[in-house]
């Protein structure tokens, strides 16, 4: 009875044991839980702020644009006179170039050669932009042809915002997403960008790749 009891009370203490070592896992696991919790939060918190910070840097690069409108499809040709593109362009929409209107133009590097390099126009006042780009719409179809009679008829040129790297990015996702969910109309306007499921549609704007992944 003696060594029962000794052998009763050896398993006892080690149930103790068990129980108590049990008790401070459960305790340390649901600390851990709980900074895990708090570490999940924190990397949702850093990574929402991340992207909020993409996008206003996104937003002031199109703002460091606002003057600017792209040329694209006009075929590059040795020595060319850019500016005398230029001229060409604005008098096949109707507009006058004066060489003060101009801050700087030049011929976008790229990196594809099957690409044409577009140019790229900054103009001293944004108002000289907006009219540009409203005389353009006005055209409605503009060939290269138009713009100078040596160049082939079946190229189309196109007059637009100028957008960052970012934006463009971004305006191709936002294209994508809409062809897959059937939306009707995507545009760019001021550095915004606006969907439209069909005609007469409510406009929505799209703000950030966050939005764009929610769009139904």
């Amino acid at each position: 009875m003696a060594e029962f009891s000794t052998s009763i009370q050896f398993l006892s203490d080690r149930v103790d044991a068990a129980n108590s070592l049990m008790n401070d896992i459960k305790r340390e696991f649901s600390e851990i839980k709980k900074e895990n919790e708090q570490l999940q939060m924190s990397n949702k918190l850093m990574s929402r702020e991340l992207v909020e910070l993409k996008d206003r840097v996104r937003n002031l690069e199109q703002y460091s644009r606002r003057n600017n409108v792209e040329i694209s499809g006009i075929p590059a040709t040795p020595n060319e006179d850019v500016n005398k593109i230029i001229q060409d362009v604005g008098t096949a929409i109707g507009m006058e170039v004066q060489k003060e209107d101009i801050t700087a133009a030049h011929r976008i590097p790229i990196y594809k050669k099957e690409r044409i390099p577009s140019v790229v126009v900054q103009f001293r006042e944004r108002s000289l932009r907006d009219t540009w780009i409203s005389k353009f719409r006005e055209t409605k179809t503009l060939n290269v042809y138009q713009v100078n009679k040596h160049f082939p008829q079946n190229q189309i040129v196109c007059v637009n915002e100028h957008l960052s790297p970012d934006n463009k990015l971004f305006l191709a996702t936002l294209k994508k997403k809409c062809r897959e969910l059937t939306y009707a109309f995507v545009w760019c306007r001021e550095g915004k960008f606006f969907i439209r499921k069909s005609e007469g549609g409510k406009v929505q704007r799209v703000n950030s790749f966050h939005e764009i992944e929610n769009l139904k």
